[in-house]
């Protein structure tokens, strides 16, 4: 899989150069400093498979940063002055919503450099009218309503009751699963959202005064 990843990105870069160039730069902003060197090896073997004459990728990476404007610096110091033909980005060790991958895709995006998130989920990345130039390898969490489409397609449930989180997430998911269900010509009975100050209890008291049955509750 990495070898094909990095191929991709060697043919984009041809064709975006004409081919012109002998060195292809491959940045990378890795969660730890221990990946730099896997990703070395990798860059490594795939000049190995797929190297010419005429072409040699090299791998430049760097760590995430404490903070947002220090990661953004660091992209634009370390990988865009390196001109770097494509980004690929992991998501920090820790959940922290100033380490996620948001200030390399906005740097990035703004020289249009393809940046490929390799393990970020968070649904936010798959809006081109934020995020330009991003690219992923694993499908985001709203993905998750084809399998509760699925399970009522299987069990015929024609009635169900959606309770999905207060955000970004919670809104992709239920946006996801109304539009799957148009094609069964049939919706969501009611939405409930909730927050962290929400009172369960009483989300689901309202719940049970609903004549659906079936509940669908998506929580992370």
């Amino acid at each position: 899989m990495r070898l094909f990843l990095l191929a991709v990105l060697f043919w984009c870069s041809c064709a975006r150069a004409g081919c012109e160039p002998k060195i292809v730069n491959i940045g990378a902003v890795l969660s730890q400093k221990r990946y730099e060197q896997v990703f070395k090896d990798a860059v490594t073997q795939a000049n190995q498979v797929y190297g010419r004459d005429k072409f040699k990728l090299t791998a430049i990476s760097v760590t995430h940063k404490p903070n947002a404007i220090q990661m953004a610096l660091s992209v634009c110091e370390d990988l865009i002055s390196s001109q770097v033909y494509a980004i690929l980005v992991s998501h920090p060790p820790q959940s922290n919503d100033h380490l996620t991958p948001t200030p390399v895709s906005y740097t990035a995006g703004f020289y249009r450099i393809p940046v490929v998130g390799l393990t970020t989920r968070m649904s936010i990345y798959s809006d081109k009218s934020i995020h330009l130039s991003f690219l992923r390898t694993v499908p985001p969490y709203s993905h998750q309503a084809h399998v509760w489409f699925d399970l009522m397609r299987e069990f015929n449930w024609n009635h169900i009751i959606l309770i999905v989180s207060d955000d970004h997430e919670g809104r992709a998911a239920q946006k996801r699963l109304e539009t799957l269900l148009e094609e069964r010509e049939t919706k969501a009975e009611k939405v409930l959202q909730f927050s962290q100050d929400t009172n369960l209890t009483a989300l689901l008291l309202e719940a049970k005064e609903l004549e659906a049955r079936v509940i669908i509750l998506s929580a992370r």
